[in-house]
């Protein structure tokens, strides 16, 4: 089985100094290497790395926040993370307000060596080397009981690894089967991507009760969905029972008034009962238009009986027993009419609840819904309807008597009827929707699918998952196994193993002339004792050479067993101030060649390293100095044919981690520097002196005959050349004066303006490179 790559290296830095955003990945090789400009926050971040390095040691950190937080920080907040992958192997979360840093370490052990360690481990000491190391390194030993739990621990993690094999396979493939070709699920849906045989376990500690709906209930659920008819029959919306049209206060006040009855003769009120509408129609066509003839038979009503007989139903019709009657005839009527919508709605009801019904059966979500018939509630209201009506029919034959309400409430009845109607209408508009957005009802479901695909799973597998668990027990007992002989085994000191790696450097860099003597450890010049002291003896380029020998030697200080030695990550900020070429070649290829064993044996022999016994220790290189960053890919410190590369780079408000495959080369960053300005970016600290560099290089390889000086070469510029140079930072620069006042941005970007002229005058060539590279992103 092929070991997967490691994941790459990543750095993410927010409000760190001049490093207000950053995030950049490295390779996931064991060293990368990083050039950086000066002020572009390179020193923050290994004063962060440095911040993990001293938590790990168990130090104060209090001062972080204060020394690390950007002043262009708004919150006064800030954070810094290392990791591997997703992995974090350190963490900053920064705050100024109140001084609270949160620092995180995953199981790596920072080693920094930056100037904070110089000046705190040895500058503080006046380069008297610490001796007072006292911690115990466990060592491992050939024994047969360590043999014995190294061989335990291969084979409960064998045993793991493959039981673990067989049930993700499994778990894919069942995946893949249920969910993806039989649900139809996208693979790109949510629910589907997380759905991974380790969330499966971190989410099952017990045996999950089965799911409902089951998967294959879910399958028949989407197999309905996708029988919904192309054009269906939704249910429609019932209308609900006016009330406007039935005066129940009205009623209620005729019934209760009492009326005398008429003066007329019972004979005619009985004839004129039996065919009102016929006498009440003849009487108002007599009186409106005056006749003296009857509108009906034409007989002369004018004189006689026929008169007399006119003239009571005259008098019937205006007195106050026939307007009540009249009156609770409207009543009745309108109870009439509205008895016979009755019939109307309960169809519609029906209607409704038909088309719902067979709907409904293609919604999973809908389907245990139902609606309500009404028919209790129409039963209630045609009731209370007829009740009232018979009140009306009993006051209109007794109008001297008073009578109530019947105790049926139409209202309330006409109110019950209108919820029924009004519950029955949200529930099939509700249907409605689902219908139309099927598409929703069907994602719904496919999640379903995943949640209980997941659960049936588990309990198919769940014999095989706790065999798993149990093996993964079986694991971390023989590793804690293992943890237990290593550290009872015979240990050695610390300070023992960092006398010897520090002496072994010291002779790799100086020969004899600087040893250590271990008993008293001190160092010595020769055989002798530095009486002024190692701080007034050693050059400053030797102070950092036995700063850097000290900081390696000091990774045994850090380590409590063998096994720490792979949890350690070596940063260097700048190994090299200070130093001749010779010592920084050589401080390169210590870093090329050094090697930590698996017993703890720190090697510079670079046939030792065999990438299994002998490791190169994982490390990041961070530097200003081209010439290092330059001898670095020349001897392949870091490997640049895989991208180990980078110059840290600030654009906008935001840095960069970009890949370098060639050689830094002062010159091209500092055209850079000037070409961007001249081409809009605001100038900075740098842009002056790179503006007089530019020059100055320009002249001496293009005209060094009239280069004497850089106002030997503006001369000539301007006298043989055509081109007038007017910035006063140039002209400045020129007669060698003191600027006293810090240029103005016009000027600067002006001077920047006139450099580009000139290089594209003598160098074209140079400003084609750097515009094809803006060109293309690089």
């Amino acid at each position: 089985m092929s070991t997967l790559p490691k994941p790459s290296f990543l750095i993410s830095a927010n409000f760190l100094g001049p490093v207000l955003s950053l995030n950049g990945e490295f390779t996931n090789k064991a060293q990368n290497l990083v050039f950086a400009r000066n002020g572009t926050g390179k020193s923050f971040l290994s004063r962060a790395f440095r911040y993990l390095d001293l938590h790990g040691q168990g130090r104060d950190v209090d001062d972080a926040a204060k020394n690390l937080v950007s002043d262009e920080s708004v919150d006064g907040k800030a954070a810094f993370s290392f990791a591997r992958g997703p992995a974090a192997m350190g963490t900053l979360s920064l705050d100024k307000n109140g001084d609270v840093v949160t620092p995180q370490l995953g199981s790596t052990i920072f080693h920094v060596f930056s100037e904070d360690f110089v000046q705190e481990e040895l500058r503080e000491r006046q380069y008297e080397v610490d001796g007072e190391i006292e911690n115990q390194i466990a060592v491992d030993s050939e024994s047969i009981k360590i043999k014995d739990a190294q061989d335990a621990l291969a084979k409960a993690q064998t045993d793991e690894q493959a039981a673990e094999a067989a049930l993700r396979e499994k778990f894919d493939k069942d995946k893949l089967a249920e969910l993806a070709e039989k649900v139809g699920i996208n693979k790109q849906l949510k629910e589907y991507k997380e759905l991974t045989f380790d969330r499966l376990l971190e989410r099952f500690s017990d045996k999950p009760e089965p799911p409902k709906p089951s998967v294959a209930e879910i399958i028949k659920d989407l197999d309905a969905l996708k029988a919904i008819p192309s054009d269906p029959i939704y249910p429609d919306d019932v209308g609900l029972v006016p009330s406007d049209n039935i005066y129940l206060k009205a009623i209620e006040d005729s019934l209760g008034r009492i009326t005398s009855p008429s003066s007329v003769s019972e004979d005619i009120k009985k004839k004129i009962d039996d065919h009102r509408e016929f006498y009440a129609t003849g009487t108002n066509i007599v009186q409106d238009e005056h006749l003296e003839n009857c509108p009906f038979c034409e007989q002369g009503i004018s004189a006689g009986d026929p008169k007399a007989i006119i003239d009571a139903y005259v008098e019937y019709f205006s007195d106050a027993e026939e307007k009540h009657k009249n009156e609770l005839r409207v009543f009745f009527r309108a109870l009439l009419e509205k008895e016979a919508t009755f019939k109307e709605l309960e169809n519609q009801l029906s209607r409704q609840k038909s088309r719902f019904d067979t709907l409904k059966s293609f919604v999973p979500s809908q389907k245990d819904v139902a609606l309500d018939d009404g028919a209790e509630e129409l039963k209630n209201l045609r009731a209370s309807l007829f009740t009232l009506k018979d009140v009306i029919q009993k006051k209109a034959d007794a109008l001297t008597a008073a009578l109530s309400m019947p105790e049926s409430n139409l209202s309330v009845n006409i109110t019950a009827v209108n919820d029924l109607i009004a519950a029955n209408n949200s529930k099939a508009q509700k249907l409605t929707r689902a219908v139309e957005k099927s598409g929703e009802e069907r994602r719904d479901l496919q999640r379903k699918a995943c949640a209980a695909f997941e659960a049936e799973f588990a309990i198919t597998n769940w014999t095989d998952i706790e065999t798993l668990r149990t093996l993964l027990k079986a694991t971390i007992a023989a590793g804690t196994a293992l943890l237990i002989v290593e550290k009872s085994s015979p240990s050695t000191d610390a300070r023992t193993r960092v006398a010897e790696t520090f002496e072994l450097l010291l002779k790799d860099f100086f020969s004899d002339k600087y040893v250590l003597d271990k008993d008293k450890f001190i160092l010595k010049r020769g055989t002798c004792e530095m009486t002024r002291g190692p701080h007034r003896t050693l050059s400053d380029g030797e102070k950092t050479v036995i700063a850097f020998c000290y900081f390696v030697a000091c990774v045994h200080r850090k380590v409590e067993a063998n096994s720490d030695y792979r949890k350690l990550f070596l940063v260097f900020d700048d190994p090299v101030t200070s130093m001749s070429y010779d010592y920084v070649f050589s401080i390169a290829q210590t870093l090329k060649n050094l090697s930590i064993s698996d017993q703890g044996e720190v090697s510079i022999n670079p046939g030792q390293i065999d990438g299994n016994k002998y490791l190169r220790p994982e490390l990041l290189i961070l530097t200003h100095s081209s010439y290092f960053f330059n001898i670095c890919l020349t001897n392949r410190i870091v490997d640049e044919r895989k991208g180990a590369a980078f110059a840290l780079q600030p654009d906008s408000g935001i840095h960069k981690l970009v890949r370098l495959k060639e050689y830094v080369a002062p010159f091209k960053e500092q055209l850079r520097d000037v070409y961007d300005v001249a081409k809009g970016r605001d100038p900075d600290h740098r842009t002056a002196n790179s503006v007089r560099s530019v020059l100055e290089a320009i002249g001496r390889f293009c005209r060094p005959d009239k280069s004497e000086s850089l106002s030997t070469f503006v001369q000539h510029l301007a006298g043989d050349e055509g081109i007038a140079v007017k910035s006063v930072l140039i002209n400045s620069l020129c007669h060698g004066t003191y600027y006293e006042e810090t240029p103005v941005p016009g000027d600067l970007k002006l001077a920047c303006e006139e450099t580009i002229v000139v290089v594209g005058r003598f160098a074209v060539g140079q400003l084609e490179l750097i515009e094809g590279a803006a060109d293309t992103g690089k």
